[in-house]
């Protein structure tokens, strides 16, 4: 599946609505409409960095946290035999780590810590070095930072954006003709906004197959998504 730059709905809104969005304010509609969507494209990532009085500040593409690991192994006493239990331990799970490390993205070596999260930011109790943060980012674009969207959404956010245009050009010029076909676009949004919502990958067979359970007759729709507009 290819993604574009969230920005190639600017030339989408020329070429489907014949409409020039206000520079200004294209970026942030653009990104209201696909916050409406709701759909994120993400890969897992791994993170390194130090925790400097207990903060770690958080890459800005991070979407869901999947474990955060301190740079040992997470060796337990089992015996007080010994003035220091806990060695042998250690050496098996150093073991352990290096055998497992590369078997499953998910498993990282280190000991899982605890961590409270707000604000982009980790907090702990201890400063550790090297923390590693095994975590779900957005696919976004290396220059500009903003996310990366398929075909689908981008038809849609060019839908909102272009409903937006019209809607304050005929509050601004008192033009009920401009209204009407402002609500004609925003019936174009709601449609595009919908299929947006749904898989590429899914065909009719697929959705038949998740649609097919005791529910309302109109719900089992291809194409169309029944979830909130805010």
């Amino acid at each position: 599946m290819e993604l574009s730059n969230i920005l190639a709905a600017y030339s989408l809104c020329q070429s489907l609505y014949g409409i020039t969005p206000d520079e200004d304010g294209f970026e942030d509609l653009a990104l209201e409409a696909w916050g409406r969507i709701g759909n994120k494209h993400t890969r897992l990532y791994r993170y390194i960095g130090s925790v400097k009085d207990g903060v770690l500040e958080l890459p800005c593409n991070v979407d869901e946290i999947e474990s955060v690991h301190a740079p040992f192994p997470d060796a337990q006493m089992t015996t007080s035999s010994s003035n220091y239990p806990w060695a042998e331990n250690l050496w098996i799970e150093s073991y352990i780590d290096r055998r497992t490390h590369s078997s499953d993205p998910y498993f990282q070596k280190g000991k899982l810590i605890r961590y409270d999260e707000g604000n982009g930011e980790l907090y702990f109790a201890h400063n550790y070095p090297k923390v590693m943060v095994v975590y779900h980012g957005i696919l976004a674009d290396d220059e500009t930072g903003l996310p990366l969207v398929n075909d689908k959404e981008l038809r849609a956010i060019a839908a909102f954006v272009a409903y937006h245009d019209l809607y304050k050009e005929a509050i601004k010029k008192r033009d009920g003709n401009i209204m009407k076909l402002a609500q004609v676009v925003k019936e174009d949004w709601l449609r595009l906004c919908n299929a947006a919502r749904i898989p590429e990958h899914f065909s009719q067979n697929d959705m038949d197959a998740v649609l097919d359970v005791v529910t309302r007759w109109d719900r089992k729709q291809y194409n169309k998504s029944f979830k909130s507009l805010r």
